[in-house]
């Protein structure tokens, strides 16, 4: 692009800049679009488009924010070629009192959100009669992709280099569940991600099937023609990725999908196989792919398919049992069990420490400072079961037999700030996927302390079982329990339930603020 540079003379804090300038650009498929919003206020955005008539786009409007001026015009006779003359369309499009945009926690690409106004050609009409039509129905789209060399073209490839493979892995008498898991795992550990996405094959899924290396693409057809070669009902599904943005919903723009991964179905069971990650379980999609929907390509059966109904959730069950003995020093034990999302992140947290030394050094600094005696973990490997951690923990004090001793029992998935801060939101909360977490926390007291001011049980709710927090305090002689219970039972929460998310999360952190105080009854 060319740019101009220019000096302005006598400016000063306060002054108004006000320039005028005009884009020549030479892409007539994406008209150029214009974002009113941005990361600073605006008093007022307009944007004028003239467009010859015979071209004809689809112009959508994304973001949560109103037009103030939203007008169409026809201006006769704008444009000649030749002889022949075109009429223009005029648009006129504004906004007053723009807000800044602000990102905030649990969003997806602020791409989504940004209130802008965007052009796709969809007809072009010559002067001669002819008409071409450049936005295609989903059935052309498909289509395309099924004869496209690097798409379609690989998937019988990879259907045939894997055609040895499968017949020794599948067994004819066994389920398809038992086969579909099988091919899964042995895609999964043979073939390594190169880290990078996308809808098509980089280099060619033989090179990939000779080097074991691949992007994204190369991964998923091996594991799609591997299930066909089963005969398993296995299809491909387009995606955009959560970082990409959402794709167009009212006409196909292939152009905004970045991913494809494996729909198959056993019965009335419908999984979703991602097998670029080698500690994701079968059936789960990363993360990075929950994001709306997905185009299943199909040629009897193609339809969208919604990404964030995936059974998956962020799911972990802490149990901490602690004594406290009479120099005030706490001891005790703790087992954090992983399951889904947390189980697939916390294995590969765990895997990147390298030897065991390092890894206890690491976890050390995750406990505040408690000294770990001891730790072990099982099923780092097999990602068909929970990740489960164990550890040997104590508290030392800095002085011995204390007079008050101050302890917060929230030693895990402790909620420090609230994450919504803002006093509206016009977007949705996404997490991704569900969450749960549950920490169980049992003290037991010596008989020389006591415990000074025992909280309050506490339990609170968000509309339409939209989700809950118990905290449960009970003792029984000596024995002090609590649990702490978050459970988020959607991915996406719309910006009218905020504010509900909002409160729930303060009261959250207020809680977990709070630190208990354990008085000795020794006599001065």
């Amino acid at each position: 692009a060319d740019f101009a540079k220019f000096a302005l003379s006598n400016v000063q804090v306060g002054s108004v800049i006000e320039v005028k300038y005009i884009i020549k650009s030479p892409f007539i498929l994406n008209f150029w679009p214009w974002e009113f919003q941005r990361e600073i206020p605006k008093r007022q955005s307009e944007y004028w488009a003239k467009i010859q008539a015979n071209y004809s786009y689809n112009i959508s409007l994304r973001g949560f924010l109103k037009l103030t001026k939203d007008e169409a015009s026809l201006v006769n006779s704008c444009f000649s070629y030749g002889s022949s003359k075109a009429d223009c369309s005029l648009y006129k499009f504004g906004m007053k009192d723009v807000p800044a945009f602000k990102e905030e926690e649990f969003m997806t690409a602020k791409s989504n959100f940004l209130s802008a106004v965007n052009f796709e050609l969809s007809e072009i009409k010559y002067f001669d009669g002819r008409v071409d039509k450049i936005t295609k129905e989903w059935k052309d789209v498909e289509d395309e992709l099924m004869n496209h060399e690097d798409f379609g073209s690989q998937i019988k490839k990879a259907k045939s280099l894997t055609e040895d493979a499968v017949k020794n892995l599948i067994v004819t008498d066994s389920s398809s569940m038992y086969n579909a898991k099988q091919i899964f795992e042995w895609v999964s550990k043979n073939f390594s991600w190169n880290e990078e996405v996308g809808k098509y094959s980089q280099y060619g899924v033989k090179k990939a099937f000779e080097s074991k290396i691949g992007n994204s693409a190369d991964i998923n057809f091996m594991l799609l023609g591997c299930l066909q070669n089963a005969e398993l009902d296995a299809h491909p599904v387009i995606l955009s990725t959560r970082s990409n943005g959402s794709p167009v919903s009212l006409f196909p723009v292939l152009s905004d999908y970045n991913y494809v991964v494996v729909k198959l179905e056993i019965g009335k069971n419908i999984f979703l196989l991602d097998a670029t990650d080698k500690l994701m379980p079968f059936g789960l999609l990363p993360l990075r792919c929950l994001n709306g929907s997905g185009r299943m390509l199909a040629k009897k059966k193609s339809d969208f398919i919604n990404l964030n109904t995936a059974n998956g959730k962020q799911k972990k069950y802490t149990s901490i049992n602690l004594a406290l003995d009479e120099s005030g020093n706490f001891k005790g034990t703790v087992q954090i069990t992983y399951t889904d999302y947390d189980a697939s992140s916390r294995r590969r947290t765990i895997s990147s420490f390298g030897n065991s030394e390092e890894q206890t050094k690491k976890i050390h600094g995750e406990w505040n400072g408690a000294d770990i005696l001891n730790y072990s973990n099982e099923n780092l490997k097999d990602t068909s079961k929970p990740f489960i951690e164990k550890l040997e923990i104590e508290f030392t004090s800095n002085e011995k037999q204390p007079k008050q001793i101050y302890f917060n029992p929230f030693l895990k998935d402790k909620w420090n700030d609230n994450p919504f801060k803002s006093t509206e939101r016009s977007f949705p909360v996404d997490f991704g996927a569900p969450l749960q977490q549950v920490v169980s926390i049992t003290i037991k007291l010596p008989l020389n302390y006591e415990i000074d001011d025992f909280p309050k049980s506490l339990s609170l709710a968000l509309p339409g079982e939209g989700g809950k927090f118990i905290f449960a305090a009970s003792r029984n002689g000596n024995t002090l329990t609590f649990r702490n219970s978050l459970s988020l039972s959607k991915a996406v929460y719309n910006s009218q339930e905020y504010h509900y998310l909002k409160e729930l999360f303060g009261r959250i952190v207020q809680i977990h603020q709070t630190d208990l105080v354990f008085l000795s009854k020794n006599k001065p």
